[in-house]
């Protein structure tokens, strides 16, 4: 399924949800002034039909995009109440005008912030490894404590951003927390790892650390794993994986965090990337 027709295919229906919703929309109020022109209805407000038919569209589409928006989930309960229940609101066309440009721009802001299908299954090489690394290591990882997640995450987030002594923190907070399971020495590690790294940059040391490794037990859990010969700086690749881990680890179980982890992406596929060759992967 990660085929360039896929992934064509998923562009395609894409852009059926992003053209479809305000064609019925605004198409739905064009109906309505037709059949009232026609003398087929007596007032155009009441056939709501289009709008309401948008909702639904809209709701769906939100709800098979990789990322869930639940305000846009939402749209078809906000269209049966304005348009189908009993109320005090009248059925004019200016309501249905009014409804389908806010559902418009929940129609955008649901494409800019929340994924398109494609994602899935397109991207670069780099993408698709990361995406299964994620999908390797979940079933180990779902066991662990929102409050750990997060603060996995805020160690993550912290040594990116050079806040050395938050990331120390946050390492310590989350050793400590991390339920029994496969992973979790790995995992464990990768906070040792980390913590160590911050450590030194705290103290303005700028080589990564090499006094701690992954086992060759825990090296079943990291997302590069290299015959020695291809290994140039092996302290670098030590905390390059463990930097990974904690990203991947945070995607899958704090979803609080999971928009900001999304936008940092990038940092990561740019550490994947450098092992890109040494890999094998084209």
């Amino acid at each position: 399924m990660n085929s360039a027709p896929d992934t064509e295919r998923l562009k395609q229906r894409d852009r059926f949800f992003t053209i479809g919703v305000p064609a019925l929309a605004f198409g739905g109020m064009a109906v309505a002034i037709a059949l009232q022109s026609a003398g087929v209805i007596l007032d155009a407000g009441t056939f709501v039909w289009g709008s309401v038919a948008a909702s639904f569209l809209l709701g769906y589409f939100a709800f098979i995009k990789p990322k869930k928006d639940i305000v846009a989930i939402c749209t078809p309960i906000y269209g049966v109440i304005l348009f189908l229940l009993p109320g005090d609101i009248p059925h004019t066309l200016l309501l249905q005008f009014l409804f389908a440009v806010s559902i418009t721009i929940l129609l955008l802001r649901l494409n800019h912030r929340f994924g398109s299908l494609a994602d899935v299954r397109g991207g670069s090489p780099m993408e698709k490894f990361l995406r299964e690394y994620i999908e390797r290591i979940r079933p180990d990882v779902l066991g662990i404590p929102r409050k750990t997640a997060h603060e996995i995450a805020s160690a993550f987030f912290a040594f990116k951003f050079g806040l050395y002594a938050n990331a120390i923190e946050q390492c310590n907070l989350a050793a400590p927390a991390l339920p029994d399971g496969k992973i979790t020495m790995a995992l464990k590690k990768a906070l040792q790892i980390v913590k160590a790294n911050a450590e030194d940059l705290e103290n303005s040391q700028v080589r990564a650390d090499a006094r701690i490794a992954f086992s060759p037990d825990e090296k079943a859990f990291v997302a590069i794993n290299l015959p020695q010969e291809k290994i140039e700086d092996p302290a670098s690749l030590e905390l390059d994986n463990a930097l990974v881990m904690l990203y991947a680890v945070s995607m899958i179980t704090s979803p609080e965090d999971e928009q900001a982890l999304e936008e940092h992406q990038k940092f990561i596929i740019k550490i994947l990337n450098s092992y890109k060759t040494a890999l094998g992967i084209v």
